[in-house]
């Protein structure tokens, strides 16, 4: 077992005293203190046939659907319905409202899934946000107005973020500390795919029944089919199964939430390891919001289709459905790539090909060169994401890691807010314009060389437990 010096607490309530830092197996009982010296886990079907991760990635799977159900549809009332028609500037204020109040509940989610049961966050929040799609859906079916849509919204995304961290938390309680990677890239794969697919039945659905309000209702509506599927999975683990194993019960929570998402900040800077990977993955993040503004305005304003490729709405589905096939690879590839490139060559490798091809290709603006800019951006970023939650989960405390990933959360999605901003001042009202690609070439090409010097210099320090 590991047993280390407890970092200065931030409620005060246990500062300087010793704790006891473990990863209890799946289904064990509070207090219970297993030999955790688990043998390593390699392949697909290993992982699934540890019953805690296998449920686990079905939690991912209905929610990722889910999600994709729910943000294809809304995007369906909002984005692409003729009646409320988008520029740049209404694009990034859309993404503004949904994900920077989304990114303030982070911090509070992190702190609150190192002090209550994962297991029931995932179950309870699962239940509360089925709750709040369908006022989406009847908001959507009375023809309420954007900002009325957006705030609901609000609640969903909200809630959402419970989910997504918790899911985060949970993995090294389910899987050897040493098969974290093979077990984010099954992880991730099954989410995104699941996603895209969330994606597809929403568009697919609105394409068969109809694009007016009800029927568009009656789409979001069906999304809580898959969240509550989720809360009963969930609901399969035992209470304490995913932690966490070190907890404390502030007198004033509120208070020991912020200063808990200060320490968790502390954590990182501690561990520069952590730190120094959770920037590049804000910094790629950075990159794929501007180019998903890049892609919106030139498949809505400037294409005008060439033979498969088709523009506007249909174009948009084939460039989500290319961007979603290299997420997809790169969830899969990475645990593969890493072990042949290892971690530190592999992420510089991918910025530096990221850069070269949006300067290359993505300056072109054609149909094909934009597909294929997509895909390697989409490549990039999950195989850089997918690291990154590897370094998090073995080199942080648990008693951090939620505060960790909400940190972690919290600055992708302000920076992916900030690109839209950005791209707002560079990005033409069609879309073509060299400003934007020249401005990402450079970021992700800056971005390899500053991760290549400060790589040279973070020490990991990986929580492996002993004996």
């Amino acid at each position: 077992m590991t047993s280390r010096p407890a970092p200065n607490d931030p409620s005060g309530s246990t500062a300087g005293a010793a704790v006891r830092v473990t990863r209890t197996p799946t289904g064990a009982a509070p207090g219970h203190d297993p030999d955790t010296r688990r043998p390593s886990v390699r392949g697909p079907r290993a992982l699934l046939g540890l019953r805690g991760f296998r449920l686990l990635v079905t939690i991912r799977l209905l929610s990722a659907l889910g999600d994709g159900a729910f943000q294809g549809a809304l995007a369906g009332a909002v984005l692409f319905s003729p009646e409320r028609q988008t520029d740049a500037a209404a694009i990034a204020g859309g993404f503004a409202v949904l994900l920077l109040p989304y990114s303030i509940v982070g911090p509070f989610a992190g702190a609150l899934l190192d002090r209550w049961s994962r297991r029931q966050v995932l179950v309870r929040a699962n239940v509360l946000r089925s709750a709040i799609v369908v006022v989406v859906a009847v908001a959507i079916a009375l023809d309420a107005a954007t900002s009325v849509l957006f705030v609901i919204a609000l609640f969903v995304m909200g809630t959402s973020r419970f989910v997504g961290s918790g899911q985060s938390a949970s993995v090294p309680h389910t899987v050897p500390d040493d098969s974290l990677t093979g077990a984010n890239s099954l992880g991730t794969t099954v989410g995104s795919l699941a996603t895209l697919i969330g994606s597809g039945i929403a568009f697919g659905l609105r394409a068969l029944i109809g694009d007016t309000h009800v029927p568009i209702a009656f789409v979001t509506a069906s999304v809580v089919i898959f969240y509550l599927l989720s809360a009963a999975t969930a609901a399969r683990f035992d209470r304490h199964a995913l932690g966490p194993d070190v907890t404390d019960e502030p007198r004033q929570p509120m208070l020991a939430v912020l200063q808990g998402l200060g320490s968790g900040l502390r954590h990182m800077v501690k561990r520069r390891s952590i730190g120094l990977h959770i920037c590049v993955v804000v910094l790629v993040r950075f990159g794929f919001g501007m180019a998903t503004l890049l892609v919106l305005l030139l498949f809505q304003n400037y294409f005008r289709g060439n033979g498969i490729f088709a523009s506007g709405i249909v174009g948009i589905g084939q460039v989500l459905a290319v961007s979603g096939f290299g997420l997809l690879l790169g969830a899969v590839t990475t645990s593969y790539f890493t072990r042949l490139f290892g971690i530190r060559r592999y992420i510089t490798l991918l910025l530096v090909v990221c850069g070269i091809v949006v300067l290359a290709a993505g300056s072109q603006f054609t149909e094909p060169m934009t597909m294929l800019t997509a895909f390697f951006l989409a490549f990039g970023y999950q195989s850089t994401k997918v690291c990154a939650d590897t370094i998090a989960q073995a080199d942080a405390d648990d008693a951090y890691v939620g505060r960790v990933f909400a940190v972690y959360d919290t600055a992708s999605n302000v920076f992916y807010v900030a690109a839209f901003a950005l791209g707002v001042l560079l990005v033409p009202p069609d879309g073509h314009g060299l400003a934007a690609p020249i401005t990402l070439g450079a970021v992700y090409l800056l971005g390899a060389v500053l991760y290549w010097w400060g790589s040279a210099h973070a020490v990991r320090h990986p929580v492996l437990p002993k004996a």
